[in-house]
């Protein structure tokens, strides 16, 4: 159990918020968590309850009519007060042993909204062991740039997080270490990469951006190549690269 003085004192730490905010906030954590619990909305009291419980109980209060209205009335003051004390929950270790459990929990959890479970699920896996084994294995680099700033590396999925098994969704074999630019590019199917790590550029990227991006189709990257990340890589290359001959193909089909 955490206590709110304790929420308090973080924020006064962590924070460049008055006094007088904290104050409010302090109190609209208490309020919301009292509130919702007694209307049937939430299960327990947001003090008590882990992490993973409070991911899963904000979207629930948020999307409730009665803190809608609570919350608009307030100026957002009750909202605004249930990011920080995510954030000042955020500082607590997350048990990476059971992610498979916590992911078929939250998939489960009937009463989110199918894009809220999944919001949940990526959230999960980005701040635990699929990211960890990512920079584990790439040496906290982004495996095009070579940017070594964690807090700019995104742990990207080879095969789409949403055709994926569980299993799969935590496979440091499905995974490369990117920087937000070319995570971009690899889930938009713009770059690709060959079994041995050559670059695939897509014909959609004009040779203005593919200059500014400084790559070359001649480019190769050591991506640790294993049997079971080159099976991704064909999935990457086949169902999600985008090339100018696919589109015209996929046209035709559309028009037939």
């Amino acid at each position: 159990m955490v206590s709110l003085s304790d929420f308090s004192e973080w924020m006064k730490e962590n924070t460049e918020l008055s006094d007088s905010s904290i104050y409010k906030y302090t109190r609209a954590v208490n309020t919301i968590s009292n509130e919702m619990q007694e209307k049937g909305v939430i299960a327990s009291n947001l003090l008590v309850i882990s992490t993973l419980q409070l991911d899963i109980f904000i979207p629930l209060i948020l999307n409730d009519p009665d803190f809608t209205i609570k919350n608009r009335t307030g100026n957002n003051m009750y909202s605004n007060a249930l990011k920080q004390y995510r954030l000042f929950r955020n500082v607590e270790n997350f048990d990476v042993a059971n992610q498979s459990e916590v992911m078929g929990a939250i998939e489960n959890y009937a009463e989110l909204k199918e894009t809220e479970r999944s919001a949940l699920v990526k959230s999960r896996i980005g701040q635990g062991i699929f990211r960890k084994s990512l920079i584990d294995k790439y040496h906290g680099r982004c495996v095009v740039t070579g940017i070594n700033e964690k807090k700019l590396l995104i742990a990207s999925h080879i095969k789409p997080w949403a055709v994926c098994s569980n299993a799969e969704r935590l496979s440091v074999e499905n995974g490369l270490l990117l920087s937000p630019t070319f995570d971009k590019l690899f889930d938009c199917g713009l770059i690709s990469f060959t079994n041995i790590g050559k670059i695939l550029i897509s014909s959609q990227l004009s040779a203005e951006v593919i200059s500014k991006l400084q790559i070359s189709a001649t480019d190769t990257f050591d991506l640790k190549v294993s049997d079971d990340l080159k099976h991704n890589l064909e999935y990457h290359r086949d169902v999600v690269f985008t090339t100018q001959g696919r589109k015209v193909i996929q046209e035709k089909r559309d028009v037939q």
